[in-house]
C-alpha cells in the first residue's frame, strides 16, 4: 500500500505514518510513501530504510489538480494495492489514483472552522472516488457525514494511537533541560507540533507573559514549543515583545519527543482547530498533566477524568486561570499524569490502529475500482 502525504518534515500525521511504516516493517504489508512537496523531509529520512518505495512529486499550481499526471505515474511505480491519502492530498490524490485504477482510503486528521464552499465541493467530488473515508475521531466523523453527505457504509472512526512502550513517565531530563538554559526549580509549559496559526501559540505565549508578570506562582514559569512554521518570526517577535526572552524557547523540531514531553510540568494544546493530536497522546502516555482548548477530540483524548484540565475553546483568561492552579498544586499534576496514561493506555493503542487500518486495507483491496462516478 502506499501512503500520499503533502510532506514528511514533521507533525502529528507524519510521525502517525512513521510509526505505521515501523510496525508494518517485516509484515504481509509493503509500505510506500509519496511525498508531493517535492522533498523527502526529515522524518522520511529517517523512515526511508524502512520503504518499499519513496518518492517525491513536485506540484504545479492549479495544474496537478486538474491532470495529477506526475502523482499517478508515482502511484503506478510503487505498485500500490491500496492508496492510503492523508489531509491535503484528497483531491488530487483520489484523481491520480482513478487515473491507475487504484482504490483509496482517505484519513481526514482535522479541519479547520468553517471550510469554504470551495473546499467542500472539491471534498464532495472527492469523496465520491473514495472507498474508504476515515476520521479521526467520532465529533469528526460527525461533521464529515453532516458536511460532505459522506455515506454511513463508507465512512469510519479509527482512533490514532501512539507506543505507549516508549512513551513511558520518568524523570525531567536533567541535560535537556540544561541545554536549554531553563533554571533548574522553574516550572516548564509547553507544546510539540507545527508553527502555523491554526495551532494558536499566541495564545500560550500571553498565558505565559501573564503569570510570570503577576509573580504568583512564587517560582520561575518557563515556555517551550518544539516543532518550526510559518509563524517562527511572528511568535519570535511576540516573545521579545511580552519581554520572555530566555524563558521562552523555540529550539525547533526535537529529535527525542519522548525527552522532550518528560522535561514538562504541563503539556498545552491552545488550538483554534484539531484533529486528534498524536502529540497529545504521547505526552499523556508520558505522565505529563494536559491543558487543551475544548476543539477536535482533545477532550476525547484526556478523557472523562480529566474535564478540569478541558477549557471552553478560546477562553484565553480561563486556560490562565487554570494554568496556574495545574502549575501550582503538584498533587494535581500528578493525578492528571496517571489518569492520563491510564486513559491512553487503554483507548490509544498505536497496535490496535495499525490493525484497523490492515483490515481496511485489505477489505478496500477486494472492491472493484469502478462505480463512483469522477
Amino acid at each position: 500500500m502506499t501512503h500520499i502525504v503533502h510532506d514528511l518534515n514533521g507533525g502529528g500525521l507524519e510521525s502517525l505514518i512513521a510509526s505505521m511504516a515501523r510496525l508494518e516493517a517485516g509484515t504481509g504489508v509493503a509500505v510506500s510513501v509519496v511525498s508531493l512537496s517535492g522533498r523527502v523531509g526529515r522524518v522520511g529520512e529517517a523512515i526511508a530504510p524502512l520503504l518499499h518505495h519513496q518518492l517525491t512529486v513536485r506540484q504545479w499550481p492549479g495544474v496537478s489538480m486538474l491532470a495529477p499526471f506526475g502523482v499517478a505515474r508515482a502511484i503506478r511505480r510503487t505498485g500500490a494495492e491500496v492508496v492510503h491519502l492523508h489531509s491535503g492530498c484528497w483531491y488530487k490524490g483520489s484523481l491520480a489514483a482513478r487515473l491507475v485504477g487504484v482504490p483509496v482510503v482517505y484519513t481526514e486528521h482535522g479541519r479547520e472552522h468553517h471550510d469554504p464552499p470551495l473546499m467542500q465541493w472539491l471534498d464532495r467530488r472527492s469523496a465520491r472516488r473514495t472507498a474508504a473515508v476515515v476520521a479521526v475521531s467520532d465529533r469528526l466523523a460527525a461533521y464529515l457525514a453532516r458536511t460532505l453527505g459522506v455515506e454511513h457504509s463508507r465512512l469510519h472512526t479509527v482512533q490514532n494511537g501512539v507506543d505507549t512502550s516508549v512513551f513511558t513517565p520518568s524523570s525531567p531530563p536533567t541535560a535537556l533541560r540544561e541545554r536549554l538554559g531553563i533554571p533548574a526549580n522553574a516550572y516548564v509549559v509547553g507544546s510539540i507540533g507545527r508553527l502555523e496559526s491554526v495551532k494558536a501559540y499566541n495564545r500560550l505565549i500571553e498565558a505565559v507573559a501573564r503569570l510570570s508578570g503577576a509573580g504568583s506562582l512564587g517560582r520561575p514559569l518557563v515556555g517551550v514549543i518544539w516543532g518550526d512554521g510559518s509563524e517562527r518570526p511572528a511568535l519570535e517577535a511576540l516573545i521579545a515583545e511580552r519581554g520572555l526572552a530566555g524563558a521562552f524557547f523555540l529550539p525547533g523540531w526535537t529529535d527525542d519527543a519522548v525527552a522532550s514531553h518528560r522535561l514538562l510540568d504541563v503539556f498545552a494544546l491552545t488550538s483554534i482547530s484539531e484533529g486528534a493530536s498524536v502529540s497529545l497522546m504521547e505526552s499523556l502516555a508520558s505522565g505529563v498533566a494536559p491543558l487543551v482548548m475544548n476543539v477536535g477530540a482533545n477532550a476525547e483524548i484526556v478523557g472523562p477524568e480529566l474535564e478540569a484540565q478541558v477549557v471552553p475553546d478560546g477562553d484565553e483568561s480561563a486556560f490562565v486561570t487554570a494554568l496556574a492552579s495545574t502549575l501550582e498544586d503538584a498533587a494535581r499534576r500528578a493525578r492528571a499524569g496517571e489518569a492520563g496514561r491510564r486513559w491512553v493506555v487503554e483507548h490509544y493503542s498505536l497496535k490496535a490502529m495499525v490493525e484497523a487500518y490492515e483490515r481496511l486495507y485489505r477489505a478496500v483491496a477486494r472492491r472493484p475500482t469502478a462505480g463512483h462516478p469522477s
